[in-house]
């Protein structure tokens, strides 16, 4: 989050104030409490700080800069905190690649978020340079957020509809086949969810008996639900949200659609943990 200059300005004025009230207590009394400026000489002070910042623009860069590093500090510290509490991948998870390999990436998406279409590429680029040889493991989970993406919810329940009817490869079938003909933003119009299990040679009336119910996932509402409990949970606050697993189980999160140098700078430092 940036800082704006007036958020600047306040802070380097209350820190230089607190420090000349520091010199003043020191110097007249150390056993007074403080020393209390009246309205007049904080204006003074509150000028000084002024005059200086004018002419002195580069402390405004450097501050910025500085409050901008600590806050992100912060909010790697907070994701990777809150990662450690991911629940653990298992054979119920939907898996492209070996259960077994050393690094698993755990991706928590939507289907209509337009980012999320273009990270399942560079997952895609991931799995053709690690999956091939058994180095990574793919795991995706349903992360739909409601306020943006009406439709989320029963476009993940289609995908596990295609799961129950041909399996986990009909799964990422499904799930590739979504992502390439979605146009994202809730724009995708429902009625080709059937027709995408056709696609993926699925059977159309079992996919459509399967896809009953409300738009809160029908008979797999509580497992998207679930999924998207433990996406927030584990520190995700938008999509796509990315977990990267080391061997030794440190946790590496990816927050966003971060090109595909960046996940790949992220699995070969869990490949090396």
């Amino acid at each position: 989050m940036e800082m704006n200059m007036r958020s600047i300005f306040k802070f380097l004025f209350t820190f230089t104030l607190a420090l000349t009230l520091a010199s003043f207590a020191r110097a007249e009394d150390q056993s007074k409490a403080g020393v209390n400026f009246s309205a007049k000489q904080t204006g003074e002070i509150e000028q000084l700080v002024h005059d200086y910042l004018l002419a002195h623009p580069e402390v405004l860069s450097e501050m910025a800069q500085k409050l901008q590093l600590q806050q992100q500090q912060a909010e790697e510290l907070r994701m990777a905190t809150a990662a450690k509490g991911v629940q653990p991948v298992s054979a119920v998870d939907h898996i492209r690649g070996n259960l077994n390999a050393p690094v698993k990436v755990i991706e928590f998406s939507p289907f209509e978020c337009p980012f999320c279409k273009s990270f399942h590429a560079s997952l895609h680029q991931m799995m053709d340079e690690y999956g091939k040889d058994g180095k990574v493991a793919w795991v995706y989970r349903h992360f739909p957020i409601d306020e943006l993406h009406s439709k989320a919810r029963k476009e993940a329940q289609a995908a596990e509809c295609a799961n129950e009817l041909g399996g986990n490869d009909a799964f990422w079938a499904y799930t590739d086949r979504l992502f390439e003909i979605a146009p994202s933003n809730n724009r995708l119009d429902l009625a080709q969810l059937p027709q995408i299990a056709e696609f993926v040679h699925l059977d159309k009336a079992k996919f459509t008996a399967c896809l009953a119910g409300d738009e809160h996932g029908g008979k797999y509402a509580a497992h998207i639900e679930a999924n998207q409990k433990d996406g927030a949970a584990s520190g995700g606050a938008g999509t796509p949200y990315t977990l990267v697993i080391s061997p030794k189980g440190e946790i590496f999160p990816i927050n966003g659609a971060m090109p595909y140098s960046a996940v790949k700078a992220t699995i070969d430092a869990a490949l090396k943990s």
